[in-house]
């Protein structure tokens, strides 16, 4: 098994069902768990933990398009695209009449 940079984690587990393996060892989470851990978040990858005792936690996860990955890396421009976002949610926007004009200004 190839070895990760170990995470300490820390919270309550409750148990949800018991699954058995397919003929090609896999487990079928069902819907049931995947409202369980997705909620809203609609988790498309899982990150996989494997505990010293063998438990597996499955941590719900979203990618990211290459094309975007550059702004998660910066957090200055993801500061001002959250901040953004925040004001366009509370009603303080501009029109801009002439995009080339606006996009000088910022």
């Amino acid at each position: 098994m190839e070895r990760h940079k170990e995470e300490l984690i820390h919270e309550r587990f409750i148990p949800a069902e018991i699954k058995t393996l397919d003929s090609k060892n896999r487990i079928n989470l069902g819907e049931k768990i995947l409202k369980l851990i997705s909620g809203e978040k609609k988790a498309d990858v899982y990150q996989v933990f494997v505990g010293e005792k063998g438990d597996i936690l499955l941590r719900p996860a979203v990618t990211v398009p290459s094309c975007e990955a550059w702004i998660y890396r910066n957090p200055i421009v993801l500061k001002k695209i959250r901040q953004g976002l925040s004001e366009a949610k509370r009603g303080k926007v501009e029109k801009a009449e002439d995009i080339n004009t606006f996009l000088g200004k910022i």
